[in-house]
């Protein structure tokens, strides 16, 4: 399709929708030629990203897993059910945008693209039941902005009556360092109050903030700026996403795992990898030797692994404090119930709701996933998944975050308050990456002081603006391209939207 002449100009002034962001030497080697062996800790994207392109190109992988399966937050694991029901659950939804270029290349990698569908419209629904729609909104950066004011999601009159809404602009202005600087130290609420944003577009960025699993009074302005660029205003791919169409195991775990059969490749699950040494240049772990060491852990698994590695204090004591000095996110909640009826009307399979108290969005797996949809026929029910990307701060059992979280469920669908509940699975978890103020100064790079170790996820500081499973693998890219550089391979092309704003 011929791109508009607005569109052009935008793409011209940004320098491109999608920029190569790594340097490649298409004269040297992609094969290695010797033993090289390289250990992976943490089975999430992150680490089966590293674990794929190592193994291609020739190095011996060891993957270690500290749960029974693979995946990490993009995992699927069996539970089964009193009445002797299987089937597999995972930590929640997750939405694959177009613009996560390098995640996109790797399922192209594994061939798990073929099972990408693609999501009918993005809504958010308000307390009041009133409904935002993306949809049919301009993917042109500056122009969506225009068109979600004419289709009335806020209005523009605000912006003109107080020089505060002027500090809007900086959304449009994003620069790495001078976003950073200038506000990672403000939340969200006082940006909002400083900026007089208007209740609609307050409400917009707060559902953003929230999905980065932060509540609005902690999350860091300069993140959710990184985010609103990252997803909004930098490419013209817009904010409808893809989604797998089976659980994750069907669509992501087998196809890395078909990957890397024929490979040098081995993984163990189970495996709490507690910590590590390192002798003779070697690192050692679980009693293995390995020229290189890629922690792809969550932030409180990487911490503990650190803390519990006397090595690391005894030799790097600076690198030491600052990982301890690491966030992970307030807990947050998936609950999935399956039921005896359906609701009415005619939704996307993935909602965002403005939480009365906890609900952030509801996915309807029956219409998503292959497993769901035989399981919701054969039943005549349906299957519902209910999150809380940020539980309250209050001491709240288990059995008070499902109600709750049921409760708004109702709120939204009232039809089904006298749905049976015949199974449901909760989680209640604290290990997501915080994006919480002030702490991007101390967020560590994929590149470390201590030789040939190397991080890699989605809390990992990058030079592009990537977030979630994109920030994910692209760490990944970023910690096997040095490995390829020190062994003189060529390196991976590594993508990225624009990594400054167009007004910067």
């Amino acid at each position: 399709m011929k791109k508009s002449k607005f569109n052009s100009i935008i793409e011209n002034r940004l320098g491109g929708y999608k920029q190569i962001i790594s340097r490649v030497d298409e004269n040297r080697p992609n094969q290695l030629s010797k033993k090289v062996k390289v250990a992976v800790i943490g089975g999430g994207i992150a680490g089966l990203v590293s674990s794929a392109y190592l193994v291609e190109r020739g190095f011996e992988v060891n993957l270690f897993e500290k749960e029974n399966y693979l995946g990490g937050k993009i995992g699927s694991w069996k539970v089964e059910f009193s009445n002797g029901y299987i089937t597999n659950v995972e930590h929640g939804f997750h939405g694959f945008f177009k613009q996560y270029y390098n995640l996109r290349n790797y399922l192209h990698k594994i061939d798990a693209h073929k099972y990408l569908i693609p999501l009918e419209d993005y809504l958010i629904i308000t307390k009041d039941h009133k409904h935002y729609r993306f949809k049919d909104i301009s993917t042109v950066p500056i122009l969506n902005i225009f068109d979600m004011i004419k289709r009335g999601f806020f209005p523009l009159s605000p912006f003109f009556k107080s020089s505060a809404s002027f500090k809007m602009l900086d959304m449009v202005k994003y620069d790495q360092v001078k976003t950073f600087d200038k506000w990672d130290n403000v939340n969200f609420l006082q940006f909002a109050s400083k900026a007089k944003l208007p209740k609609e577009l307050q409400l917009i960025f707060e559902s953003f903030s929230r999905a980065f699993f932060a509540e609005p009074q902690l999350i860091s302005v300069a993140e959710l700026m990184k985010s609103f660029h990252f997803y909004f205003l930098s490419n013209d791919l817009g904010l409808i996403y893809d989604v797998l169409n089976d659980d994750f195991e069907k669509t992501f775990i087998n196809p890395f795992l078909n990957f890397t059969k024929e490979k040098k490749f081995s993984y163990r699950t189970g495996i709490n990898i507690s910590s590590i040494d390192k002798v003779n240049g070697k690192f050692v772990v679980n009693g293995g030797l390995y020229d290189y060491l890629v922690l792809s852990s969550d932030i409180k698994g990487t911490k503990n692994i650190i803390q519990n590695s006397p090595y690391f204090k005894r030799n790097y004591p600076l690198f030491f404090d600052k990982v301890m000095k690491q966030k992970q996110s307030q807990k947050y909640s998936v609950l999935r119930i399956w039921t005896n009826k359906r609701h009415k009307g005619k939704y996307p399979f993935f909602i965002f709701t403005e939480a009365l108290k906890m609900l952030d969005s509801i996915t309807i797996y029956h219409e998503m996933e292959e497993d769901s949809r035989r399981w919701a026929e054969q039943n005549n029910g349906g299957i519902y998944e209910l999150h809380s990307y940020a539980v309250p701060d209050e001491n709240l059992s288990v059995s008070k975050v499902s109600e709750n979280l049921l409760t708004e469920f109702y709120h939204f669908f009232p039809e089904m308050k006298d749905a049976q509940i015949i199974y449901e699975h909760l989680q209640l978890r604290d290990d997501f990456t915080a994006f919480h103020t002030g702490l991007n100064s101390n967020r560590l790079t994929f590149k470390t002081e201590v030789e040939n170790l190397y991080f890699s996820g989605d809390w990992i500081k990058l030079e592009s603006p990537a977030m979630l499973m994109e920030a994910a693998a692209t760490s990944a890219l970023f910690s096997v391209n040095e490995i390829f550089k020190k062994e003189g391979l060529k390196q991976e092309k590594i993508y990225s939207v624009p990594l400054k704003g167009i007004l910067a």
